[in-house]
């Protein structure tokens, strides 16, 4: 797999050097190890989305923080577009459907193929945009045509660089994997059988892939709760066709109409997968707590377990809450002391300044042709805290071991928040007259008390998404750095091997430090030197990931939207600009009301209060306010919802 050519951090003559990511409204931020810089559309100087750019900072911070501009591409991200290919006499060209990119992508006659205008396509650049040139390539895929069934999902996977077929190395390297629980007990003296624990799952309804397990006992007047996860290190070494497959992906992707698994199907729902009633081999932590649920001890060790039931979010709230009965009474047991330590665990985690954002995630049901039938909004719930809470502690005792151990690392950090972001945060508060209004330097306490104050609130989805957008980031690195959002002094992710490549580099390394084997393991020797630009890269491919989940969803969003054009809905302003207010439903789907369909006034903005107010009538719109809306108009092409005020 290509990776990031050496290039040396920090400033040099004054400049920074950072990956820039563009929005689709022309502008772009350049992240670096000093922070995160604004570039106007202007400023890009031909940068495209993902390129390695020096950027020379500017000596003023203005509305928009830090800023600066391009000065030098070092090394180019985008290598093919994916858009609409149009005739222009004997040139083509592709129209980007992914509005980050700015520019045309010209094609000469003879490298136009057999594409037709209105084809979806995919071009490979062989020039790059500049002051003097347009950006040039060669057509190299024909994905579809632009009204063909499905083709919105196939562009945004392209957009996103998100790969759908793994090498036939890796398939081959897969399909000799096999399941090898009692030899490798055998061989392996320091993996522990743990087969004789109560052992349960809890996931999504619809998940496939199980890679966290639960195991609660009393043990020494202690509570042991056990957190065992799917040990893929032992069947995925460093530099092996399935590993480099999966570091190109660095995670799985969760579309609203399929999974990109970044591991193949015979290790992600097979073999690793901690599946019910199945031997399993696993890295389990062991955590030893208190009655206040203080960590007293903990032990780290691979183990072979094995699932004795799995549940979902679903059934396990309804037995909490006595709606269901509970299987047998070694599972309500286990559940409800799950439940009580776990929730004893958040109000640790809170009382030390940690975050609870009050978030909903919108699933979209589709029929088995893709037509999607629903929403279905989910809400963080008591069961879906208890996972939540027992992962997040095992990452802290992961993080932490390795960090006293002096050991080569892979850290999650999440950096304070930018103090401009907050100062636009501490103007919506006051203009909603909250009690807490001077965030500046603001600690996650007072985060905490701000959510507080807007949980039973009519604008609480708004503040919650507000300070989200205030926050920095999290990122991977690979260095010590603290995590704001969880006040934790060290954290790592560790419990999603699965589906994630920074937990299987910490299993490596972690495996050959309580072995004692860091400077021999091959798993880690070719690995260590390299953790820097795999923890930056797989931060990039999160990203991506999590964008193109978004679009999916918005687009199939869209798409129900699309039947009930003239029908009035109950919303929320979520944002207010000088050409209309943006609005949101309780089933999540956002749109736009135009200021032109605001023809009962003249509307003008007040930036500094949010809102919009009608010069002759005085009728106000402000953010946060509930509105009823009509919906006029559902353009697919773009995901893009119209509305006027009911």
């Amino acid at each position: 797999m290509a990776k990031p050519k050496k290039v040396a951090k920090g400033r040099r003559s004054g400049l920074v050097v950072g990956k820039i990511s563009m929005t689709r409204r022309g502008y772009g931020f350049v992240a670096s190890e000093h922070g995160d810089y604004y570039v106007s559309a202007r400023d890009a100087n031909g940068a495209m989305h993902g390129d390695l750019v020096q950027l020379r900072p500017d000596a003023k911070r203005g509305r928009e923080g830090r800023s600066g501009v391009v000065v030098r591409v070092l090394e180019r991200a985008v290598t093919q577009v994916v858009g609409r290919f149009e005739r222009h006499g004997a040139i083509g060209i592709v129209v980007p459907a992914d509005r980050r990119i700015r520019t045309d992508v010209f094609i000469a006659k003879n490298a136009i193929g057999e594409a037709e205008p209105g084809d979806i396509v995919v071009a490979r650049l062989i020039g790059y945009p500049s002051r003097t040139q347009a950006a040039q390539g060669v057509i190299e895929e024909i994905v579809g045509r632009e009204d063909d069934p499905g083709i919105q999902i196939e562009i945004i996977i392209r957009e996103h660089g998100l790969s759908t077929e793994f090498s036939e190395e890796a398939l081959t390297q897969a399909a000799g994997i096999e399941l090898d629980v009692d030899s490798a007990l055998t061989r392996e003296l320091e993996r522990r059988d743990v087969r004789d624990r109560f052992t349960f799952t809890i996931d999504p309804a619809d998940a496939r892939d199980f890679d966290d397990a639960i195991s609660i006992e009393h043990v020494d007047g202690l509570v042991r709760l056990g957190v065992h996860i799917a040990d893929v290190s032992h069947y995925v070494p460093w530099d092996s066709p399935i590993d480099a497959d999966a570091r190109q992906r660095a995670t799985s992707v969760y579309l609203v109409d399929r999974v990109l698994p970044m591991l193949p199907e015979k290790l992600s729902n097979e073999v690793c997968s901690l599946n019910p009633g199945e031997d399993r081999l696993s890295f389990t932590v062991d955590i030893y707590l208190d009655a206040n649920a203080h960590v007293e001890r903990y032990e780290l060790y691979p183990s072979a377990m094995r699932s004795d039931r799995r549940f979902n979010y679903g059934e396990v709230q309804r037995m909490l809450d006595g709606k269901e009965p509970f299987p047998d009474a070694m599972s309500e047991a286990a559940l409800r002391d799950f439940a009580r330590v776990a929730k004893r665990i958040g109000e640790r985690r809170v009382a030390r300044g940690g975050l609870d954002f009050e978030t909903v995630e919108a699933k979209v049901k589709l029929a088995e042709d893709g037509t999607p039938l629903e929403v279905v909004v989910r809400e963080r719930t008591q069961a879906t805290n208890m996972i939540e809470e027992a992962m997040i502690l095992a990452n802290e005792v992961v993080a932490g071991h390795m960090n006293r151990a002096k050991a080569p690392m892979v850290y999650r950090i999440h950096e304070d928040p930018d103090p401009d972001a907050l100062g636009h945060v501490a103007q919506i508060l006051k203009e909603f007259d909250y009690p807490i209004k001077d965030v500046h330097g603001a600690s996650p306490a007072t985060f905490q008390r701000i959510i507080a104050f807007a949980h039973n609130r009519p604008e609480k989805r708004l503040i919650n998404s507000l300070l989200l957008r205030a926050l920095e980031r999290a990122r991977y690195v690979d260095y010590l750095g603290t995590h704001f959002g969880l006040a934790s002094e060290a954290y790592t992710h560790f419990t999603s091997p699965i589906r994630r490549y920074p937990d299987l580099i910490v299993h490596r390394l972690l495996r050959a430090q309580l072995a004692g084997r860091l400077d021999e393991d091959p798993n880690v020797t070719g690995m260590v030197p390299e953790l820097a630009w795999l923890a930056e890269h797989s931060s990039f491919m999160e990203r991506e990931a999590e964008m193109a989940e978004d679009e999916s969803v918005k687009y199939k969003l869209t798409e129900l939207m699309s039947a009930h054009i003239g029908e009035v809905f109950d919303a929320y302003i979520t944002g207010v600009t000088t050409f209309g207010m943006f609005v949101q439903l309780e089933n999540t789907a956002e749109g736009l009301v135009h200021i032109d369909t605001m023809a009962d006034d003249r509307y003008r903005l007040d930036a500094t209060r949010f809102l919009l107010y009608g010069e002759d009538r005085g009728r106000v719109f402000r953010l946060g306010q509930p509105v009823r809306v009509r919906l006029i108009d559902a353009v697919l092409s773009e995901s893009r919802l119209d509305f006027e005020v009911a």
